[in-house]
């Protein structure tokens, strides 16, 4: 049995091996780190080959780039689509007229060799991350002389958040026998996740800060409220009588209207959250490989001059509801960022099996 599964991966890993999309995808990898390798840190600021650039901070802001090109550009999307494009045809294929039945006519488990397939097809995205974790590895510490052994957390955090794609891609192509349709359909649930990660944290902001709104008009208003009733009962203020009332009803209209706008944000929270909550958080897990591979203090004093630098003065509920926003955001577990979005795919892989193994072929 053990002999049979190893033959299985073996020749699944063969197949994927005989892909020339595998291969450019490595090689664009490779050339993505020895192209930020031309990017070095000197005492004074940065280095590009021969050319140099006096700046602040450089190695924060060499942290920056690193975390903006090879992490938020290469591994979360370009690598990602080639990945999805390489693998979404191993399914396909194997269910395809002729291709299962010299697997099925062995005697051989459908459950055995659709996981034995669906590892093969992880593999691909396991070796790209890995070369890229060890040459950055190296990049990082020769040119900026920081060594960092937590890059190599990008192999199983990058692995989990391709994981949660593919199987989606696995069970639209054991459905639909269709490689085109697979894909595109992946593509359309990554953009639809993609989505409720931006959206619930936004949601959130904006509930954490009508709500300090909110707080903050009703003592406007019990205050107006107040100074009415001791103007009504002071004969020498009834002068400013009206004065308090204007003030009084504009602060508990605005206290009214900023209720009500919350009691909508709260029920959309709501709803967006616990979507959110069984369902990948693909932004999240990308995120959490940033917090996991870089300290706050490698990338935040640049982030906090970028925002000191943007728009005008914030209101004090807007700064207090960003605040408690990040302070939630970062209180999340990664049982609940990454735990439930395994859960998820689990439930897709057991559905996608179902599939494959109850088919006749």
């Amino acid at each position: 049995m053990i002999g049979q599964t190893i033959a299985i991966f073996v020749d699944a890993y063969r197949e994927l091996n005989a892909r020339r999309l595998f291969w450019i995808t490595l090689i664009l990898s490779a050339m993505i780190v020895a192209g930020f390798a031309t990017l070095g840190v000197t005492p004074a600021g940065l280095s590009i080959i021969a050319l140099h650039l006096d700046l602040p901070d450089p190695s924060v802001v060499y942290n920056i780039i690193f975390q903006k090109l090879v992490i938020g550009f290469w591994l979360t999307w370009a690598a990602t689509i080639l990945a999805l494009i390489s693998t979404a045809g191993i399914f396909p294929d194997l269910v395809s007229g002729g291709s299962i039945d010299l697997f099925l006519a062995k005697p051989i488990g459908r459950t055995r060799l659709f996981l034995t397939k669906y590892l093969a097809g992880l593999l691909f995205v396991t070796l790209q991350v890995l070369v890229i974790a060890a040459g950055s590895y190296f990049v990082l510490g020769l040119r900026a002389n920081e060594w960092k052994p937590r890059l190599f957390l990008a192999v199983p955090i990058v692995v989990c958040f391709f994981s949660y794609l593919y199987s989606i891609c696995v069970l639209l192509g054991v459905k639909t026998r269709s490689t085109i349709a697979a894909l595109l359909l992946t593509i359309l649930c990554w953009a639809l996740f993609a989505t409720l990660d931006y959206a619930e944290p936004a949601l959130l902001m904006f509930r954490n800060t009508y709500e300090l709104q909110a707080s903050q008009q009703r003592d406007d208003a019990d205050f107006s409220e107040a100074s009415l009733r001791r103007a009504e009962k002071d004969p020498n203020a009834a002068a400013m009588v009206p004065v308090f009332r204007h003030n009084a009803e504009a602060a508990r209209s605005e206290a009214d209207s900023d209720e009500r706008t919350l009691q909508w944000l709260r029920w959309a929270h709501r709803v967006v959250y616990a979507t959110k909550t069984v369902t990948p958080k693909t932004a999240d897990t990308i995120d959490f490989l940033d917090s996991s591979v870089f300290r706050p203090d490698e990338v935040e004093p640049t982030r906090r001059r970028d925002r000191n630098r943007k728009g005008g003065a914030p209101s004090a509920s807007q700064v207090e509801g960003a605040k408690q926003t990040v302070n939630e955001l970062q209180s999340r577990s990664a049982g609940w960022i990454i735990g439930t979005s395994l859960a998820f795919e689990a439930m897709i892989v057991g559905a996608a099996m179902w599939v494959f193994c109850r088919r006749d072929y």
